[in-house]
């Protein structure tokens, strides 16, 4: 997949934040295109996350779609098989670093990504923010599946 530049980031960000069509529109797009993506964020055992961090979790989805969306045309249908691969991974990485701060423990992430403008977006997303609707206890997972996400993404296109 091509390079999501931060540029292109914000690009979707003001489209899915300024405008409820637009917002409806990427919404539309993945139900439409990506079955099992949607079943994914949204088969998640429903006590990991509060409504407003899922309701989150859908904005932040909506903003990397738009964003590949606008590099990306059209974005291969993503399977259930592999996005556990992508998220195993992860766990596996974020495991290894038990211990470190959240944000220290993302590091090996960057090193290993083309899409570093993309983790960066989430990084930022997720971090302790006294306007963020995201718990210390959701931000880990919350970071795995978008991460997983873009990884997949990034593989099949």
């Amino acid at each position: 997949m091509l390079f999501i530049d931060e540029k292109t980031i914000d690009l979707a960000i003001d489209a899915i934040s300024d405008s409820d069509e637009r917002y409806d529109a990427a919404l539309e797009s993945i139900e439409s295109q990506q079955a099992e993506l949607m079943a994914y964020i949204f088969g998640e055992d429903e006590a990991t996350f509060s409504d407003e961090e899922k309701d989150f979790l859908l904005y932040l989805l909506l903003i990397i779609w738009e964003a590949i969306s606008l590099k990306v045309k059209p974005i291969v249908p993503i399977t259930s098989a592999a996005l556990a691969e992508a998220e195993e991974g992860t766990w596996e990485s974020m495991e290894a670093n038990v211990g470190k701060k959240f944000r220290e423990r993302l590091d090996e992430f960057f090193e290993e990504t083309k899409q570093e403008d993309l983790l960066a977006f989430i990084e930022d997303a997720l971090l302790d923010d006294e306007e963020s609707p995201v718990s210390k206890e959701g931000r880990e997972p919350m970071f795995v599946m978008l991460k997983a996400v873009i990884d997949t993404i990034d593989k099949l296109n």
